[in-house]
């Protein structure tokens, strides 16, 4: 009998969902509340409330990656330079978890915190914590737009130079987008799965081009296929371009080198053509079952249960 393509898509995004791994997810959000009250107490006044952001507050993680950054927004004259900001927080986090066997290391735009693996854990608990700076004097409230801080030469930008964005705004772009996001976790499944290094943001509002003004199946291998086909068709096109919602002035597609976009047009086009060739051994090929959490159904929101007395993973 061929495979069901919808069955099974269906299946991959089940099996990826975030309740299986809710307590591990309680110890980043409870390890998150942590980090934010510790800048809270330090900083005071020079920063506006932290809020979360990376793929769970987009609704686009799945259970083998994702991220729950905090984002520390700071005022305008809270530092003379958006490198002293970067290296505050840096030096403020390293010396709060001295000897406490956690990692604080610096990244391109954010710090990164990892802490050791506990008993039953397969992972440490990481986050990001991503400061920025407000534009100008009392305007982050009206604007939300913040200047980041490259630490590092990076996308062309040399090191200690900023970049404008509005993470509310990249948040907001996805609300209400539950179609999108069916497809966009599963190409992160794909990417995550083979081992890609296209980035996620890229991926999200791909999906959400090609999907603007969709009126077709609204079946998910329908989606899906649509998708794969129009990112064959135009992504590698220099007349292709992916503004950043949070800065309209930035061109993410323009950072990618030719040959990753080639690459990726590649990807769409042998997927595309060997899916349809042979379903049955490439759907599940690309698109794998999280197989630890096969047999399991979600019976409320925050916990999943197994179909049988069978024990999974």
């Amino acid at each position: 009998m061929s495979i069901d393509k919808n069955n099974h898509l269906r299946e991959v995004l089940d099996t990826h969902k975030m309740c299986h791994v809710q307590n591990f997810v309680n110890k980043v959000k409870k390890r998150r509340e942590e980090i934010k009250a510790k800048m809270h107490n330090h900083y005071g006044s020079d920063k506006y409330p932290s809020f979360g952001s990376g793929s769970f507050a987009k609704h686009t993680a799945t259970n083998v990656k994702f991220d729950l950054d905090l984002v520390e927004p700071f005022k305008r004259n809270a530092f003379g330079t958006l490198q002293e900001m970067f290296d505050s927080v840096y030096n403020f986090l390293a010396e709060e978890y001295k000897n406490t066997g956690v990692t604080i290391r610096r990244q391109k735009v954010s710090i990164g915190v990892s802490f050791p693996i506990e008993e039953g854990d397969e992972k440490p608990v990481e986050l990001d914590v991503v400061p920025g700076r407000e534009l100008s004097v009392d305007d982050y409230l009206d604007s939300h737009d913040l200047n980041l801080c490259f630490n590092e030469d990076h996308w062309g930008f040399k090191k200690g130079t900023s970049q404008k964005t509005n993470i509310q705004k990249q948040i907001a772009h996805i609300q209400g987008k539950e179609s999108e996001r069916q497809i966009i976790r599963l190409l992160k499944i794909w990417k995550k799965q083979k081992d890609k290094k296209y980035k996620s943001f890229v991926i999200e509002l791909a999906v959400i081009k090609a999907l603007d003004g969709y009126n077709g199946d609204k079946e998910l291998w329908s989606r899906l296929k649509y998708t794969m086909e129009y990112l064959r068709d135009y992504i590698a096109e220099s007349s292709f371009h992916l503004y950043d919602p949070g800065n309209t002035n930035n061109d993410v597609i323009a950072a990618m080198q030719d040959y990753d976009r080639q690459s990726f047009k590649s990807d769409m086009e042998s997927m595309l053509n060997n899916i349809n060739c042979n379903p049955d051994f490439y759907l599940p090929y690309y698109f794998k079952a999280n197989e630890k959490y096969c047999g399991y159904k979600e019976k409320s929101v925050g916990a999943a249960y197994p179909t049988s007395v069978k024990r999974f993973g």
